[in-house]
Parts: structure tokens; C-alpha cells; sequence
């Protein structure tokens, strides 16, 4: 079994505790039929946002993965309004929501789209007062293949960026991100899309987050032959998000004293996030166990 099989045997053996879904209804880590995966039906909003992203999340060999980051995300959020209630983290109260939320980030042409490159950030929550971008995460973090440096147009020079005033600094901390473990350079990139986002809305009344959700399994469900090395590997990514977390700080910085009445960047367990979230659906509440 490889590594990382054992992590799908994990989330298909709290998948099954839920008596949600039984042995026979999954083959290979997937779920047979799509809807099995998901705690309810999506909407027809939540869908034509799910259709409009760049990973085609919807088809079947994706979505119907059990270690699906987009079917984790819509499990713990849902179709209907989402409310947070009083916690550490983030503000409470009620947000709309949409999936599959697409800002521009470089000022180079994607030959697949013919536009501007753009972030794809899994979920974006907001009101009146207060916005949430999420970046959520099941296993991918753990297979540790990201991107390890930024494109030269990151990096090489400032010509691509869309705003001079922070071309440079952008640039100049874009090389000293790159990490090991820890998706830094998509965290970045999905700053920068948040940071031309709120250069053209000129929001300025409102808290503004970018929030990396992961799922980290408890060590004690784990088997004794990957225990040791999965302690390493989150012990790394917790360590490396606070590196570069100190190298954005500038940029947090300028985002927060120019453009927002405050700006953050976050790493929450899925432990974390799913405590401050109110369920009003037992069916939902019920089925988002086998994330915890």
C-alpha cells in the first residue's frame, strides 16, 4: 500500500462510520455515483459555479473522489447561506457564498482561456462587513506536489504585474518564498489576485481573509508504519506556512493599511473551521464527520 493510500483508507473508514454511504456503493477510493459524495444535491447556483471552474470538478473521477478537495468543501459549506458562529478566527455572523471564485493575478495571457491568468479560489464568503477567500485542502498537501517556485513573470521583473505602485514588492518577496512542503507559491499567488481585487472594488470598510482549510488527520488513526513520517510532514507544513507567512508580512501590511480596514492570512485545520460553522441540516452535520 503506498503512502498515501493509507490516508484514503482513513477517509473511506470514517466515511462509512457516518452510515452515510455503505462498502458497496464505493470502488477504489470513488464513490460509484457522484451524489454519494456529497451530503445533498447541489443547487443549481452551486453547480453552474462548480461548472465555470478550471479543474472541470464536476465530472466523475474527480468530484466522487473521496479525498476531494471541492467535495470537501462544498460538504462543510453547503448550498444555502453560511453562518459562523462566535470564535478565534473569523468574524460571525451570516455570509452568501459563491464556489469557484476566479480573480486575475498576472498580466500574462493563459493560451487555454485567452485572458489574464487568474486564481481559482475554492470558496468566497462575504456580507457587508466582512469577506472570506478559501483555499481548501484534503491531500494534496500531503502528495506534495506543488509548485515549488513562482513563473519568472512572478519574479524576473515587474513588467507583468497589473499595479506599478507594488510591483516590486510583490516581486522582491516572491523570491524568497519558496518552500518544500507548504503551497506557498499558490497562497501568493491567490494574495496578489485578492490585492487586484480590492485595487479595482476599492473596498475599504471591510475585513478582508484568505484562509487555507486543510484536512489533518488525527496521527492516532493512523496506522505505525507512516505515523512517525505524517508527524514530520505536518510538523514541516505547520512550520513552513509560519515562514512564509513572516514573508508576506509586508505585503499584509500594505494590503491592510491601503485598501481594507483589515487583512489576514490563515492556516485552519478542518477541525478548526468546522467548529465555528452552524449547521441548521443534521443530514450535513452528520456527514461532514468523516472530515474530523
Amino acid at each position: 500500500m503506498s503512502y498515501l493510500d493509507y490516508f484514503c483508507e482513513l477517509l473511506k473508514r470514517k466515511f462509512l462510520a457516518t452510515d452515510k454511504i455503505t462498502d458497496s456503493e464505493i470502488y477504489r477510493f470513488q464513490t460509484k455515483e457522484i451524489t454519494k459524495n456529497l451530503y445533498h444535491e447541489m443547487s443549481t447556483k452551486t453547480e453552474n459555479e462548480y461548472k465555470n471552474s478550471d479543474g472541470d470538478e464536476l465530472k466523475k473521477g474527480r468530484i466522487n473522489k473521496i479525498r476531494s478537495s471541492a467535495a470537501m468543501i462544498y460538504n462543510l459549506l453547503g448550498n444555502d447561506d453560511v453562518v459562523i458562529r462566535q470564535n478565534k478566527y473569523l468574524p460571525a455572523g451570516e455570509f452568501k457564498k459563491e464556489f469557484e471564485k476566479k480573480y486575475k493575478s498576472i498580466n500574462v495571457i493563459n493560451e487555454k482561456t485567452d485572458r489574464p491568468y487568474e486564481a481559482n479560489l475554492d470558496a468566497w464568503l462575504y456580507n457587508d462587513d466582512c469577506e472570506i477567500f478559501i483555499e481548501s485542502k484534503c491531500m494534496e498537501w500531503l502528495q506534495n506536489s506543488s509548485e515549488k517556485e513562482l513563473a519568472k513573470s512572478y519574479i524576473k521583473d515587474t513588467s507583468k504585474y497589473f499595479h506599478n505602485s507594488s510591483a516590486e514588492l510583490f516581486r522582491s518577496v516572491g523570491n524568497e518564498i519558496s518552500l518544500s512542503q507548504y503551497d506557498s507559491c499558490q497562497m501568493f499567488k491567490h494574495t496578489l489576485a485578492i490585492y487586484n481585487y480590492l485595487k479595482k472594488k476599492q473596498i475599504k470598510n471591510k475585513k478582508i481573509y484568505l484562509v487555507n482549510v486543510v484536512w489533518e488527520p488525527d496521527e492516532n488513526d493512523l496506522p505505525d508504519e507512516i505515523r512517525a513520517i505524517y508527524k514530520l510532514q505536518l510538523k514541516l507544513e505547520h512550520r513552513e506556512f509560519n515562514l512564509f507567512y513572516e514573508k508576506m508580512k509586508p505585503i499584509i501590511n500594505l494590503i491592510k493599511t491601503e485598501l481594507t480596514k483589515d487583512f489576514d492570512i490563515l492556516y485552519l485545520s478542518v477541525k478548526d473551521f468546522h467548529s465555528m460553522l452552524v449547521f441548521s441540516d443534521d443530514n450535513q452535520r452528520s456527514f461532514v464527520q468523516r472530515y474530523l
